[in-house]
């Protein structure tokens, strides 16, 4: 079983344009997401899905793999998922989905993500999730999650949730972490037999079609935090954090 690694990235950020190749300590950030994606454990293969001459330049200068896809295409898993139609997969094998403007990933969180996957063969998705806290809660820029007994969720929203208004007994809040393993064949449906679901386009979250349409999403828990690069100052933040991060020093 292989376990593939696709980064999206595209030039276009209405934020901050042309932000997978700013730099951070001297590489571009998709260098950086790409060096640490690399290693992790479980990853056989590992693939920037770019739409962007600039972007493949790039990624072929530091040595990477880079697969060309459509410009008119603008979720960034389906950039992924077109880009893995050319590499003959097996139904089983997985395709994981690293967010291209997260260069402070973890390794480890790939791993934690896919080992559901592995373990289990009624998984065909899973995101991995962290704890939550009281400022995010009440962020809509943070998605969050609410699971079951067997931490598969039960629902998603940018609203605050669970609520607070008849609390008896605080539980543990938990966050999306957008890293999302997919089984192969479940990506294709996914991406081109599932509709869009009126809670998908309600709340602007895309994993709602699979928990509406029935099927499980298993949320990880992870030790890790990291932060994405949506703003130069995001940008700023992130070269601070770098200069003493541990796994910088394993590529640098």
């Amino acid at each position: 079983m292989k376990v593939v690694v696709g980064i999206p990235a595209r030039m276009g950020s209405t934020r901050f344009p042309g932000k997978p190749l700013c730099d951070i300590l001297g590489k571009t950030m998709i260098e950086h997401c790409y060096k640490r994606c690399s290693l992790s454990e479980y990853t056989t293969s590992l693939f920037v899905a770019a739409c962007d001459a600039e972007i493949q330049q790039a990624v072929e200068g530091f040595g990477g793999n880079v697969i060309m896809t459509d410009p008119n295409i603008q979720r960034p898993g389906l950039r992924v998922a077109a880009a893995a139609e050319t590499l003959g997969l097996d139904d089983d094998d997985i395709v994981v989905v690293v967010q291209g403007d997260e260069p402070l990933v973890h390794p480890d969180m790939i791993d934690l993500a896919v080992q559901p996957l592995l373990d289990e063969s009624d998984v065909f998705v899973s995101n991995l999730t962290a704890e939550l806290t009281e400022q995010e809660w009440k962020d809509p820029g943070e998605i969050k999650v609410v699971c079951d007994l067997k931490m598969n969720a039960m629902y998603m929203s940018r609203a605050p949730m669970p609520s607070t208004d008849h609390e008896e007994k605080r539980v543990k809040w938990w966050k999306q972490v957008c890293i999302m393993p997919f089984r192969w064949h479940f990506m294709k449906k996914f991406n081109h037999e599932l509709e869009p679901t009126p809670l998908e386009l309600q709340e602007s979250v895309e994993m709602i079609r699979a928990l509406q349409h029935g099927y499980k999403v298993r949320m990880v828990p992870s030790p890790y935090t990291s932060k994405s690069v949506d703003t130069d100052e995001d940008r700023k933040i992130v070269e601070i954090l770098m200069k003493n991060d541990p796994i910088y020093k394993d590529y640098a």
